[in-house]
């Protein structure tokens, strides 16, 4: 941030009223992230540029992303006194805002304060600067911007490194891709500057400023890309700069907006908290690129790509968290790629829309089980129908093509390590759950539903003979050739549990196995004895089993280990791994949390298209009472109250009535209406 040394003393998560300071060690080292539809700037919060990413591109995953380029590293903002001699920043709090990072500090004899932002609407860095002199004397020196322009292209994006090129355009300096001349960074200031260069395509904006004696002086840089020629650029400049203080408030009111509107939880306290922050992530994510549209980073900084099984794990906490429009689109297009290609669902598109891998076995079936998800939360029929022979035909062509006679995939699945068999337990889970969800898709579009679902039914009637080890007390993991069934003790045994499977017996056996030999303190380990790094995926999805299974109390202990994470590193953010590491925001932690909440808590099971959900909360014994608002149905919104005695459910927005099915019988829920229900003792099970 400052061309002199910072003193980091303190570095939160500032949100609402939430301020919870990182638990890290060392302040600096998790990146931030400031994002926007257009792209994503990644930086140390001490100002510091050092390597960001280790698989895609090895360290050069950071900076400035307006995908599909890299266009520039993380501006850095410095002070100099009146003699061009840096001055140290100390004692410098950083707050994370998620819309916005802030710096506090001292500078010398001055007070500071630096807010940066990405504009809502632009692909536009905005840096807005305070300086305080609390002194009797006048202090004199510069604000500098430095910046460093590159065009790079994303990860096999195919792009070739563009040749950045200094001009100027009415009377405002732009670095234009020599070799792309479309391609620009505009870079200014709303004070007076000169321009400098440095080594190579490294810049200096200089700003002289005089602050008197007990006055402050703000002033703003800002950096604005664009793609459709340097006029374009410059407007955007000029319009960030003509009123900085409007950008930051509008980004902080988006934000604020996610925060108050939506689904929220009002009690207990810790719930709403991280209720918040997990819908702020999935905003955080929602990327809208020229080549993908609109669709949800998988994680920053390593997996800002679209994947299949990504996107097909977050849709139903997407959904309750505001995106589902987003999701709409990822779904879309994932669809368009399957349809060229036989049905498969991709694994992963590169930011520009190239197909990089054309995808694993169980990503087929878990997108028909994701678009049947989203119809049921949705009732967007008009999406089942566009998709539904994408479905089809991955189900029932592809997928089958694949399969052996007992409809259980071959291929590489969720977990790939050496010795497994090549049908894996994972993707003959979702096998068998893909042609209930093809079923269920077909009996809503009015098609023939009932070869799907003797299918389902079929191998639902197998899976267990075939698949449980009764020596284990668990099922196995993977399939050999000869149809013998092992067990290397991967994180996939809970699948079984998770999309209701197993038998009741089968199931409170492996759920004790899997507490005995998987679980730790932090949640569910990887691989038992071998791989013990702890994954939010895995524990996220073992807390929709324990919610499933009646072990209520379990399930919340996952969910608030998944939500810790947002106490690790870089604040506010869901991380991949437990307590941290790998991508510092990931997808479906937040996704998966949501959906611990709604589908596992609150014990929600909705048939939007048909008007109907079924209500079983499960409220774990820590928490005496659960109060969530906005919870989306379609077009329809409720209020939802547990407590021990009773379930009070208010339709709060909509015009349509809902069917509802409680352990207390079928009614019907009118708009406006609130109904209060007694628990009966199943439904106060933890």
């Amino acid at each position: 941030m400052s061309a002199g040394p910072m003193q980091l003393v303190h570095r939160a998560l500032a949100y609402g009223p939430w301020r919870d300071a990182t638990s890290a060690v060392d302040l600096a080292a998790a990146p931030y992230a400031l994002t926007n539809r257009h792209g994503y700037l990644l930086g140390h919060v001490d100002g510091v540029t050092r390597p960001i990413g280790d698989a895609h591109l090895p360290g050069r995953m950071g900076g400035w992303w307006v995908h599909p380029y890299r266009v520039a590293d993380a501006p850095g903002i410095g002070v100099c006194d009146a003699d061009g001699a840096p001055v140290p920043l100390t004692a410098v709090r950083v707050e994370e805002a998620l819309a916005l990072v802030c710096w506090r500090g001292r500078c010398g004899r001055l007070d500071f304060e630096r807010s940066d932002a990405l504009a809502p609407d632009t692909a536009t860095w905005l840096s807005q600067v305070r300086l305080h002199n609390a002194d009797a004397r006048p202090w004199h020196g510069t604000i500098d911007l430095h910046c460093r322009i590159t065009f790079e292209g994303a990860w096999f994006s195919g792009l070739q490194p563009g040749a950045p090129e200094l001009q100027h355009h009415d009377g405002v300096a732009v670095v234009c891709d020599a070799s792309a001349p479309r391609h620009g960074v505009a870079l200014g200031a709303d004070h007076p500057g000169t321009l400098a260069h440095g080594a190579g395509p490294e810049l200096t904006l200089r700003c002289a400023i005089t602050v008197p004696p007990g006055a402050t002086m703000t002033l703003a840089f800002a950096l604005a890309a664009t793609t459709n020629g340097a006029a374009a650029a410059v407007a955007a400049l000029r319009q960030a700069l003509a009123d900085p203080a409007s950008v930051l408030a509008a980004r902080t009111a988006e934000y604020a907006a996610c925060r108050d509107s939506g689904l929220r939880v009002t009690a207990p306290a810790a719930l709403a908290r991280d209720v918040a922050l997990a819908r702020a992530n999935l905003l955080h994510l929602g990327a809208d690129y020229p080549d993908l549209g609109a669709y949800l980073l998988a994680g920053l900084p390593e997996y800002p790509q679209l994947f299949g099984c990504d996107t097909t794990y977050s849709v139903v906490g997407a959904v309750v968290g505001g995106a589902a429009d987003v999701m709409r689109s990822a779904l879309e297009r994932l669809g368009d790629h399957a349809g060229r290609a036989c049905g498969r669902v991709p694994h992963e598109l590169t930011t520009n829309g190239r197909v990089f891998h054309g995808g694993n076995i169980q990503e087929t079936p878990q997108f028909t089980i994701a678009v049947w998800d989203y119809l049921r939360w949705t009732g967007d029929l008009a999406l089942a129908r566009r998709l539904f022979p994408v479905c089809r035909e991955g189900m029932c062509a592809m997928l089958a093509a694949w399969s052996d006679p007992s409809g259980y995939p071959h291929g590489d699945g969720m977990v790939e390590r050496l010795g497994m068999g090549t049908r894996k337990l994972d993707s003959a889970c979702y096998a068998v759950a893909g042609y209930a969800a093809l079923a269920g898709l077909a009996a809503a579009l009015g098609e023939p539903a009932a070869d799907y679902r003797a299918t389902a039914e079929r191998m639902r009637a197998a899976f267990d003979r075939d698949w449980w080890l009764d020596d284990e007390a668990c099922y196995g993991d993977s399939m050999q050739l000869d149809g013998r069934v092992t067990l290397a003790g991967h994180w996939t045994v809970v699948l079984p549990l998770q999309l209701g499977l197993a038998t009741a017996e089968h199931a409170a056996r492996a759920l004790a196995r899997i507490e005995r030999d998987w679980l730790v303190p932090a949640g569910l380990v990887h691989t038992r004895m071998t791989d013990e790094q702890v994954w939010t995926l895995p524990t996220g999805l073992l807390a929709l089993a324990a919610f499933r299974h009646g072990r209520a109390a379990l399930g919340l202990r996952l969910l608030q280990a998944i939500a810790g994470t947002t106490r690790h590193g870089a604040p506010g953010m869901f991380k991949e791994l437990i307590p941290e590491g790998l991508c510092f925001v990931q997808l479906w932690s937040a996704a998966l949390y949501l959906q611990g909440v709604v589908e596992g808590m609150l014990g929600l099971s909705p048939a939007a298209h048909r008007g109907r959900i079924v209500v079983q909360p499960a409220l774990p014994p820590q928490l005496a009472a659960l109060a969530v608002r906005g919870v989306p149905i379609a077009a329809q919104t409720l209020d939802i109250d547990v407590s021990r005695e009773s379930i009070t459910i208010s339709h709060v927005a909509g015009v349509q009535p809902l069917e509802l099915e409680t352990d207390a019988g079928s009614m019907l829920l009118a708009p406006g209406a609130r109904v209060v229900l007694a628990r009966t003792p199943h439904g106060q099970a933890g």
